[in-house]
């Protein structure tokens, strides 16, 4: 007799290599020797080999199988190219799934006598694969696999837009693979870990360079541009006004203004810069239009609590319109309207709030990607020169942080890895910080404090290169022509005194209710005007109407209509005087406004600079979620600097009134302000208050003010500025500007920086699961074999609840033995489809057209000892499953095994732990999700996501946190 046997099972690499011959045994003795004859180290190491007879003799061919190759472009895990091969395997390593055969129906058989001939592949042996696609959602490259590493370990993994990395098992992956390269022997293994030691360094270098070249073209760029508005040089229209006027004194004849040029009157000026204004704004929201991006499902359109409780008419109205649905063996299309999805537009906004929500795990598809790059960076340009009240140095950090996901892309180590990759985006983070403000220690604090969700040891030291090595190559470039990375760099003699020090906590505290003021105006604004029915479905007139009525308000202030670098600079700068005295009149060097000489002028300064307050805080908060490239930094530090400036003119007015007041004792001899004063300190601490007010930023703000400034001697008023504005902006307003963006955005992030304080149990929140044929629950009780039609109507039923990076509990007698994680079934269930509908000649132009077919049984297990138990019964002209107690476990037309993706280690709390340690276990750990059981038996499973909706609506909501 023939043990003729058509393996239903996963096949490795090196199975395939070996099953090159078309008659063979299934005895050890023909592995053995069939491993001698390839050389295959990891085939001789296998015992009994799985072997075929395929002859003509034997009455059976060979099924067309599936390769899952991967090397397809344009791979996603609903859209993947498949190729087929006839007969037998070829030693392929690549990045492939491995095959799983599906006959083509239908396929005559016939019953082996003897079960003792059953044949079996270790577990072990199955081909190991990589992730599919980047952080970023991009297809990755080719790489090398191993099939040494288990299965269990290094499974195909993929990552859909809005789901969660799984941090275990990026972590166990690296420390599979770094074992690899520690056992490699000799000077070849040296140079293999020295080369692999390399990879982060130079990859570090090379964003820092790369991000500071970037940022240099952003520079000159936004400086010419942004002058256009205004008149155009003479001698050379892409010179700035700067430039073209720097050996011009007070007049520049060089610089033509646009009513000059065109001898117009100033209604045409005024006409003409509106104009400008809003033709740059409506170039960028069209540009940043075309980054659009659709969620599936942020928001569950249904929200369910137990999916497993809905009846089945009620799991068919979630579904999308005519998706084929099996329930209770009944296949049928659901006809209902379909869910409503958000979009959002990877070009808009400044990006820090995404990077963050990326960094945490999850995926965002395309905000890190090359377009995004290449049009936020254009757009940034843009939309700074149309004098909207937006700054470039948050966009920095959404731009270095494209780069890093790019560059990651070649090498290696960190493009197969997504928890090493976050690592490198971190590091990058701090490169736009450092360009941004020209502060390396201030980039690696913000990586540490502002955007990190993980942030080993190794991570500090690579941001600490990668800003130096950003900043430093910016100040080669010289951007600006004086030698300074950014304009608003400034320096201060004197020291402050003692009375000063309650002015600065009087700052402080109004810099806390402006950045709280902030971000509730904020809120307001996108209720009422954002999420109106119109302005929600055009963004484009958002931006036109905002950029209208910003041109025409700021050309009327001569401090709003500077750029936001610029007028910072000019608010934090001392003034210079020609004589002892600066109440002569009209003897100054500086801006009258700014430096006043007089009484009068002081009273006029001050109104100006009031104005310029109001006007600058109102359309920053309200221009916030434009869908253009907006940064938040320097807008809301040029309000704390007016602010601050207003304050330290006023200081100097009542030491001019009442000279001999206790509180100017310390003061020098000869009653001048000026010498006791400095209104630049007081913009620099106001600056630093409101932006601490608005963001929340701490330590990193006062380095980067210190790195601003160079002055040691003002390091403890700023730091008592920027603390007291935390304290009262946390009191008054408990989210900063980057909560408010995730929470009108909807990102999955889960507060690492917070304590929580819950007061309920997992009993609270889980409901119990009902295991029925309807329920995301498999139940292997009496069998390990379902139908693909039901497993995908529990998948959907999964889908439907927003759980797209979910799993399927697998139980045996009420009690958890494993998940099935939802993108690898999916895949999985569409490749069998796909090839089922090929061989039944089935055509369609979508392959979600076709209803899965309920007589493809596949084998789910979470028993090693289970993987092999079933073969192909050569009595019959059925495919008949068999197990080795000679019991039938049905007659099916076609199988296949997903055994190998089930994960047989998932981590369980029991129903009666406290939220907070469900908590530590999302943050530290880093889970997708957790299982939950009540006396071992398996009682229901908390997802990430379900979990952060009741930190932020529950009852235990996150304003209760502290």
């Amino acid at each position: 007799m023939h043990p003729e046997y058509v393996p239903l099972l996963p096949r490795a690499p090196s199975v395939a290599s070996t099953a090159t011959t078309t008659t063979a045994t299934t005895t050890a003795s023909t592995a053995a020797s069939t491993a001698a004859a390839t050389g295959d180290p990891d085939t001789r190491a296998r015992s009994p080999a799985m072997t075929f007879d395929a002859s003509p003799s034997a009455g059976l061919a060979l099924p067309p199988t599936i390769r899952f190759d991967l090397h397809s472009p344009g791979i996603t895990p609903r859209s993947l190219h498949a190729h087929a091969q006839i007969g037998p395997h070829s030693g392929h390593r690549g990045l492939s799934l491995p095959d799983i055969f599906v006959p083509p129906r239908p396929l005559p058989v016939h019953r082996a006598n003897d079960a003792s001939d059953q044949t079996s592949i270790p577990f072990s042996d199955i081909a190991s694969t990589d992730e599919l696609t980047t952080v970023s959602g991009t297809t990755a490259p080719t790489v090398e696999s191993t099939a040494a590493v288990p299965a269990d370990v290094s499974k195909r993994l993929w990552y859909d837009d809005f789901t969660t990395i799984d941090w275990v098992h990026e972590f166990i992956k690296e420390s599979f693979r770094v074992k690899r390269l520690r056992d490699l022997p000799g000077l070849r293994g040296r140079l293999i870990r020295a080369r692999d030691a390399s990879q982060g360094w130079i990859l570090i270098s090379v964003i820092g360079s790369t991000v500071a070249c970037i940022a240099y073209l952003i520079d000159a760029a936004e400086q010419r541009v942004f002058d256009w508005r205004s008149g155009y040089c003479a001698t050379n229209w892409f010179l700035p006004k700067h430039d073209c006027c720097v050996d011009s004194g007070d007049t520049c004849p060089a610089w033509l203004e646009w009513k000059f040029a065109l001898r117009g009157s100033a209604f045409v000026e005024y006409a003409l810069y509106i104009a400008l204004s809003v033709a740059l704004a409506l170039i960028a929201v069209l540009l940043t239009l075309t980054t659009a991006s659709t969620t599936p499902f942020p928001k569950p359109p249904v929200t369910v609590v137990d999916s497993a409780r809905e009846t089945s008419s009620e799991i068919n109205a979630n579904l999308a319109p005519g998706a084929p649905v099996t329930v209770n063996g009944e296949t049928h299309k659901s006809q209902p309207a379909p869910a409503p999805r958000s979009i959002i537009y990877t070009a808009a906004g400044g990006g820090v709030a995404e990077v963050k929500t990326i960094l945490s795990g999850f995926v965002i598809k395309r905000f890190l990607g090359s377009y995004t790059l290449f049009v936020k960076s254009i757009a940034l340009v843009l939309s700074i020169s149309s004098g909207l009240n937006v700054g470039k140095e948050g966009p920095y950090v959404h731009i270095a942080s494209c780069v890093g996901n790019i560059t990651c892309r070649f090498f290696s180590k960190f493009n197969n890895n997504d928890g090493k990759r976050r690592e490198i985006l971190s590091a990058a983070a701090s490169a736009g910080v450092a360009v941004a403000f020209g502060s390396p220690l201030g980039g690696v604090l913000f990586s540490l404090e502002e955007v990190s969700y993980y942030f080993p040891p190794k991570t500090l030291i690579r941001s600490f290169l990668c800003a130096v090595i950003s900043a430093l190559v910016l100040k080669l470039l010289n951007p600006y022509g004086t030698g300074k990375i950014v304009i608003f760099e400034v320096s201060y003699d004197h020291d402050w005194h003692a009375f000063e020090f309650l002015i600065f906590v009087f700052i402080g505290a109004c810099g806390g209710v402006i950045g709280a003021a902030f971000g509730r105006l904020n809120v307001w604004w996108t209720r009422i005007w954002r999420r109106s029915r119109f302005i929600s479905k055009h963004p484009v007139a958002d931006v036109v109407l905002m950029a209208t009525v910003t041109a025409a308000i700021s050309y009327f202030n001569v401090y709003t209509q500077k750029s936001a670098s610029e007028l910072l600079y000019d608010l934090a700068r001392t003034c210079t005087y020609r004589t002892a005295s600066p109440f002569d009149t009209l003897d100054y060097e500086d801006d009258d406004a700014l430096c006043p000489t007089s009484m009068a002028m002081y009273a006029s300064s001050i109104r100006s600079l009031t104005a310029a307050f109001v006007i600058k805080f109102v359309l920053t908060a309200v221009t916030v979620g434009l869908k253009i490239p907006a940064g938040i930094y320097v807008p809301s530090m040029v309000s704390g600097a007016l602010l601050g400036r207003i304050v330290g003119l006023s200081v100097q007015w009542l030491q001019y009134q009442v000279p001999h007041l206790f509180l100017f004792s310390s003061c020098p001899a000869g009653n001048d302000p000026r010498a006791c004063t400095i209104p630049g300190v007081y913009a620099i601490v106001g600056a630093g208050a409101v932006m601490a007010g608005v963001t929340r930023m701490t330590v990193t703000l006062a380095v980067i003010l210190f790195e601003l400034t160079g002055s040691l001697d003002h390091v403890l008023p700023i730091s008592v500025a920027i603390l007291i504005s935390k304290w009262v902006a946390q009191a008054l307003e408990p989210n900063s500007i980057y909560d408010v963006i995730m929470h009108n955005n909807n990102f999955p992030f889960l507060d690492n920086q917070r304590t929580p304080g819950f007061s309920v149990t997992l009993h609270d929140i889980v409901p119990k699961a009902n295991i029925s044929s309807t329920s995301p629950v498999i139940d292997t009780s009496d069998s390990p074999y379902i139908s693909a039609a039901a497993l995908r109507t529990k998948l959907q039923i999964l889908q439907i609840s927003g759980e797209l990076d979910g799993s399927l509990p697998i139980l045996r007698n009420q009690v958890l033995v494993g998940l099935l994680p939802a993108p690898e079934l999916e895949y999985a269930l569409d490749k069998i489809k796909e090839r089922d509908a090929t061989a039944s000649g089935i055509q369609y132009n979508d392959l979600a057209e076709v209803a899965d077919n309920n007589e493809i049984m596949c084998h789910i297990s979470a028993d090693d000892q289970e993987i092999q138990r079933y073969y192909f019964d050569r009595s019959s002209r059925h495919h008949q499953f068999s197990q080795n107690n000679g019991t039938n476990a049905g007659v099916f037309t076609a199988a296949t095994d997903l055994t190998p993706f089930v994960d047989r280690a998932p981590i369980s709390l029991d129903i009666n732990s406290p939220l907070a340690m469900v908590y530590l276990m999302f943050v530290r750990l880093g889970l997708r999700m957790v299982c939950v059981v009540e006396d071992g038996k398996f009682w229901g499973v908390l997802h990430k996501k379900r979990f952060i909706e009741y930190c932020r609506f529950g009852d235990d909501n996150m304003d209760t946190w502290f």
